[in-house]
């Protein structure tokens, strides 16, 4: 929650051509609804796990430095590129609804976002008019007119968007893990990654277009609120719905082999165990005693509710967590990570390994050094 409040007040803003003079008539003007809008950035810091569940903020800025500085005094550290010339025309509304969040963005002239600290979570933008071209650690990505790109916030240091109108939805990383686990009743052990570009009739789409309509419905013309505080936690679970059950990512094969409704108490306690001592040399007999079930009754189990064996989802586990190591951490050799996940010949370790992900080892490794 405190990421999402952060990433929409850390903004630092740029812009190119154009310009006019109805924005310049309303001149970084900014309107919006705050209960207790903090004075600077300790008071901010202070009042974070008090701020509402329903935000609203539109902002109209006809001048990138007067924007940068309304800002500064409240949120810190803003820095400013004025792009070529001095016209500079950009509208965001925005708006906060039990922990989701969508931006409107309009501009006749472009306008590129910076900001200190990334968002940690999902984007779903929808490009209206205009094009985004965005810089993904030391690669870009771009994407035209009539797209809509899913994009990992937390990767992306650059939002440079030409002029046209866009809608964003964001949603943090750790309310869409939260459910991920919840629905796969097992840990998130290997990152989620989207699909980077997606159908605009895809079910995904058009259920994070309805929740970003419903979002900007939760408030009135004045920008006062017209939702209960109830129905925004209502709102979140429905856009990490829309993510998690209706956009292509990693993770949709195995939320579609699941059985409908929760497993069996022993099949949980199985998966635990597992997960537990996933590095560990176990056998089926441990899984099983430790459930307290025979064997067979696992086997049925996971058979059941989860499609596979039991030691298949062992098998499972230990190469997300080889997987995971790889990406993330540079201290041990590939040889030295599948032994600590319990695989001791390493051919055979291999073969299963670009079976499981479509490439070698040694390749997820090079990915991670990038």
């Amino acid at each position: 929650m405190s990421l999402i409040y952060n990433f929409w007040q850390n903004l630092i803003v740029s812009g190119s051509e154009g310009g006019n003079d109805e924005n310049k008539a309303h001149r970084s003007s900014m309107r919006t609804v705050f209960a207790n809008r903090p004075s600077s950035v300790g008071d901010w810091r202070k009042n974070m796990t008090e701020r509402p569940e329903i935000y609203a903020q539109k902002l109209i800025a006809s001048d990138a430095d007067e924007f940068a500085a309304r800002l500064r005094p409240i949120w810190g550290n803003v820095a400013i590129d004025s792009g070529r010339g001095d016209h500079f025309d950009v509208r965001l509304a925005s708006s906060l609804a039990g922990g989701a969040v969508t931006h409107q963005i309009q501009t006749t002239t472009g306008v590129q976002f910076r900001f200190d600290r990334q968002f940690d979570g999902y984007a779903l933008v929808l490009l209206h008019e205009g094009g985004l071209r965005a810089r993904i650690g030391q690669q870009e990505r771009a994407w035209s007119a009539g797209a809509c790109a899913i994009l990992d916030a937390a990767q992306v240091s650059q939002w440079q968007w030409q002029a046209g109108s866009y809608d964003m939805l964001l949603v943090s990383a750790s309310d869409i893990t939260q459910r991920l686990s919840t629905l796969l009743e097992a840990p998130v052990t290997r990152p989620l990654m989207f699909q980077a570009e997606v159908s605009p009739k895809s079910d995904g789409v058009r259920l994070g277009g309805a929740v970003m309509q419903l979002m900007q419905s939760c408030f009135g013309d004045d920008g006062s609120r017209v939702t209960a505080m109830a129905t925004a936690a209502s709102i979140r679970d429905v856009a990490v719905g829309a993510f998690l059950e209706g956009l292509p990512h990693n993770y949709a094969d195995r939320l579609l082999g699941k059985a409908p409704g929760p497993s069996p108490r022993h099949v949980r306690s199985a998966i635990e165990f597992i997960h537990a001592y996933a590095r560990d040399s176990i056998l089926v007999e441990d899984i099983a005693k430790a459930a307290g079930v025979s064997v067979r009754a696992l086997q049925v189990g996971f058979a059941t509710f989860k499609s596979t064996t039991p030691m298949a989802y062992l098998k499972r586990v230990r190469l997300e967590g080889v997987r995971n190591e790889l990406l993330h951490s540079d201290d041990a050799s590939v040889a030295e990570v599948a032994m600590r996940w319990g695989f001791k010949q390493l051919g055979m370790f291999a073969k299963v390994y670009r079976d499981a992900f479509g490439e070698l080892p040694s390749q997820t490794r090079r990915i991670a050094r990038r």
